[in-house]
């Protein structure tokens, strides 16, 4: 259910806000972000790149920013080519009264993706789970410093690192960011709970799919995910 927690505002100018607790957590908050460090002004506005005036290249995935308006996102060409394939695929089977529908995975076994010592504090360890099929299903887990882990409950967290706005691939930007980062469009996400708060992502208003942990020791078991949820994000908050 989506809360006030977490609903976008428009202000007079038409900019897209963040939501109260977002705009609290950014209040005198400055990010080095590509070797150029914003504001949290900046960071609220929801057209990242134009609002900070940046032409930034970074080293994400070497992607690299732009301006470019998207038309038919790929989001949704993946969608009507996958609707188109599906009525193709299950013609023949119409014929006979029935269709083949696959089920997508709930459960699955866990796996062992670290100890405690692996990642320091403030760093990240990027996995795949659970599959090894596709760059999508590669995620983050964050070692989050004290006040980060007094916020979130828990001092190990874990996201899908598919970016929802276009589906690039995001990574942490320790300290002093602190913050989770989009490479292509500037989207940005708070490491304690993966809620965007900041670039076009901000304007979508769903948590990055959260990872379900267990830890055994000094090991570091990933078990759970929803695969629904990748690259579309989640209304419900994560439970560390």
């Amino acid at each position: 259910m989506v809360t006030g927690r977490n609903r976008s505002h428009i202000g007079l100018s038409g900019v897209q806000l963040t939501s109260h607790r977002s705009r609290a957590w950014l209040k005198g908050r400055k990010f080095t972000y590509g070797g150029r460090t914003y504001s949290s002004d900046c960071l609220a506005c929801s057209d990242f790149l134009n609002c900070c005036g940046s032409s930034i290249s970074n080293q994400f995935d070497g992607a690299t920013p732009t301006s470019k308006k998207p038309g038919l996102s790929r989001r949704d060409a993946l969608k009507i080519l996958g609707g188109v394939s599906a009525v193709l695929a299950a013609a023949p089977f119409a014929a006979a009264g029935g269709f083949l529908v696959p089920q997508v995975p709930t459960k699955f076994t866990p796996q062992l993706i670290a100890t405690t010592s692996d990642v320091p504090v403030n760093g990240q360890l990027i996995y795949w789970f659970p599959f090894t099929t596709d760059p999508t299903y590669t995620n983050l887990l964050l070692h989050l410093p004290p006040d980060l882990a007094k916020e979130a409950g828990s001092e190990w967290v874990s996201y899908n690192r598919t970016c929802i706005h276009l589906q690039c691939l995001v990574s942490f930007l320790g300290s002093p960011s602190e913050i989770i980062g989009c490479p292509c469009h500037g989207s940005m996400y708070r490491p304690t709970d993966g809620w965007p708060i900041g670039g076009p992502a901000a304007e979508i208003a769903r948590y990055l799919p959260p990872v379900q942990l267990s830890i055994q020791g000094n090991k570091i078991y990933a078990e759970n995910i929803d695969l629904n949820a990748i690259g579309y994000g989640t209304t419900t908050p994560p439970t560390w």
